[in-house]
């Protein structure tokens, strides 16, 4: 396994920061039902958009 890969492993399983966001309701509820229709949760989704915004930026 790359070193890339087990950073990524690492960085999903090692969860102790728990964050807040200021966001739409309307749109919270679009996107929890999104979320549902594709079989994720929010967490995870946000999860993976941040990891791959890191990744884009050379930080990973």
């Amino acid at each position: 396994m790359s070193l890339k890969n087990e950073q990524i492993i690492d960085l999903t399983r090692n969860k102790t920061q728990k964050s807040n966001i200021m966001i739409n309701e309307e749109l919270w509820e679009l996107f929890k039902e999104a979320c549902t229709r594709n079989n994720t949760t929010p967490t995870s989704k946000i999860e993976k958009w941040m990891i791959n915004f890191v990744d884009e930026n050379g930080l990973i």
